[in-house]
């Protein structure tokens, strides 16, 4: 899990590189730096890794210090069965959402510019905002179904989300 981890950490940075051009050449991207530094590990580090899939494409992020202890608990409410909502099923979510927040980033080709704030970004994937691509959404709303298994889905097997029969009664991040 943790090589896992590490690999898509490396992957999204990669990918950050060529999909975020600094203004200049000296310019470092100070949340992807923030982010290196302050890395937590658990349910908070794949909330950390959630926000950062989303931060590659709004130019004012949310701040993960600030903003995980309550998506996390957002979160955890909302699976079932409730007895099961413990923070290493919720990291399991978080990094299934983060893998479809990757492809759907990928299929509407995001720059840093593309969305101001992460509402605007989470509007646009569920389709209710006005420019939102038809095909993106339809994908991401597939993907984010299976991974919580929302309206029948069923989540990728390599998210481990199978084996822990849950799933979510709801959008945690509406």
């Amino acid at each position: 899990m943790k090589i896992t981890f590490r690999f898509f950490m490396l992957l999204t940075i990669f990918i950050s590189c060529f999909l975020c051009k600094p203004k200049k050449k000296e310019a470092v991207d100070s949340d992807t730096i923030s982010f290196l530094l302050s890395q937590k590990s658990g349910v908070e580090g794949a909330c950390q890794k959630f926000l950062l899939s989303e931060a590659s494409c709004i130019s004012s992020p949310d701040n993960s210090v600030s903003v995980c202890p309550a998506l996390i608990v957002a979160l955890k409410s909302k699976i079932s069965p409730t007895d099961k909502a413990s923070d290493t099923v919720a990291e399991l979510y978080f990094n299934c959402f983060s893998e479809t927040n990757v492809l759907y980033n990928q299929a509407i080709a995001c720059a840093k510019t593309s969305f101001n704030t992460t509402g605007d970004y989470r509007k646009a994937q569920r389709g209710t905002a006005s420019g939102s691509s038809q095909n993106a959404v339809a994908a991401w709303k597939l993907q984010f179904n299976n991974c919580a298994s929302i309206d029948n889905g069923i989540p990728p097997a390599s998210s481990g989300l199978r084996e822990t029969a849950t799933k979510l009664t709801a959008d945690p991040f509406q």
